[in-house]
């Protein structure tokens, strides 16, 4: 009999995280200081009615509050499932910016397109390394989706009182900022599950596809990154809205309706 071939997984790169070179500003206890600082910046520039400054506070938001949580889903969920490398690299936290790179991030408040990481090591993962690495990568997105309706809920709730008070400019302030925030989460939602290398879409896929194609699949991953910047970076020049079809569409319509209801 046939002996199927061994299932591989890339090991995760390594690097130092930004912790080691900010100590003193992104540490315990003073992190939190940070980041309540942070949050403020944010929600100062979102008072700006000109995109070209609001943006960055929605940018400063995404990094200090959707990228540590989604990386945190990762981490927990890969701890509880056998896998001790986050714990050992110091994941398991409620430090936002223990979960953040310095590249990723410094990109992500001027840009808008960053990244953030937890290592990950597969072959702990329980009940198998495909399996376990699916329901890891999953947990991500989930998380993010989860703050998207976190934040449409939050609107709802205070919407009452904020019509009972009168105060329509805060009312409008406090709309726009939890409708952009969790249409973020959403757009975040549908890109990363993207089937495409480095996305977690890619590992997602690989755990529902038969062992077969999901080692075939493993074997592309090499081209990832091609397939990655020509959909992304590519086909916008050419004219092919492939990010309005995947991301941005499906994130407005469901950001419109739970909050407008439409």
């Amino acid at each position: 009999m046939r002996t199927p071939p061994r299932y591989s997984y890339n090991p995760p790169p390594s690097g130092s995280n930004w912790l080691e070179n900010l100590r003193p500003l992104v540490s315990e206890p003073t992190a939190y200081i940070t980041f309540a600082a942070g949050i403020g910046l944010a929600l100062f520039l979102l008072t700006y009615q000109d995109f070209s400054i609001s943006r960055y506070g929605a940018n400063i938001l995404v990094l200090l509050i959707a990228f540590p949580i989604h990386e945190l889903s990762h981490a927990i969920v890969a701890d509880r499932l056998g896998d001790p490398t986050p714990r050992q690299n110091g994941r398991i936290t409620l430090n936002p910016f223990a979960q953040l790179n310095l590249v990723g991030s410094l990109l992500m408040v001027f840009v808008g397109l960053g990244w953030a990481y937890v290592p990950i090591s597969p072959r702990y993962l329980r009940p198998n390394p495909r399996t376990g690495h699916m329901i890891v990568a999953i947990a991500g997105p989930i998380a993010n989706l989860v703050l998207a309706f976190l934040c449409a809920i939050l609107w709802h709730a205070a919407l009452p009182a904020l019509q009972l008070a009168g105060s329509l400019a805060m009312a409008e302030y406090i709309r726009r900022t939890l409708f952009f925030f969790a249409y973020i989460n959403l757009a975040l939602f549908f890109f990363n599950l993207v089937p495409i290398a480095p996305l977690d879409g890619f590992t997602v896929l690989k755990g529902l596809l038969p062992y077969n194609l999901a080692y075939r699949l493993e074997s592309m991953q090499r081209y990832g990154m091609l397939l990655f910047l020509a959909i992304f970076f590519v086909a916008p020049l050419l004219g092919l809205p492939i990010l309005d079809w995947l991301i941005f569409r499906p994130a407005q319509s469901i950001a419109s309706f739970l909050f407008f209801g439409s």
